[in-house]
């Protein structure tokens, strides 16, 4: 510690400065304490600003987690609509398969009809007719 002090009345005395080595030794301490002080000072500093980022990246996992689960909640609503969706397809498909048959039946029964050369109603048939309300 001895080193130091002659060092800090050396430099004093360059400067013009005549110093004691009881004053070179306050000295040399209070820029010991101003630079310890500023290290503990920026070392707060860092820490508070660790810990405010720390709050926000929790906030903000939050936050994405919320969107998350809401996207997920759409996307289940929108494979149950698509399940739906095909379910409703496959039935018309079937149904229009099952109407299709019914066309060619219904066309095989017009087809297999005899022509009929008569254009006119017999007065029979007119009678029949009449009859049927």
């Amino acid at each position: 510690m001895s080193w130091i002090i002659a060092i800090v009345m050396r430099l004093a005395g360059l400067a013009g400065v005549s110093l004691s080595p009881f004053a070179a030794g306050a000295l040399f301490a209070g820029g010991l304490a101003v630079v310890a002080g500023g290290a503990a000072i920026a070392g707060g500093a860092h820490l508070y600003n660790a810990g405010f980022s720390s709050a926000d990246a929790k906030c903000e996992a939050a936050q994405v987690a919320a969107q998350n689960a809401q996207l997920q909640a759409r996307l289940a609503e929108k494979d149950r609509q698509l399940v739906f969706a095909n379910a409703l397809q496959q039935r018309d498909a079937k149904r229009a398969a099952a109407a299709e048959a019914q066309i060619q039946s219904n066309q095989g029964a017009i087809d297999a009809t005899p022509a009929n050369t008569n254009k006119c109603f017999t007065r029979d048939m007119s009678r029949r007719v009449r009859g049927v309300r």
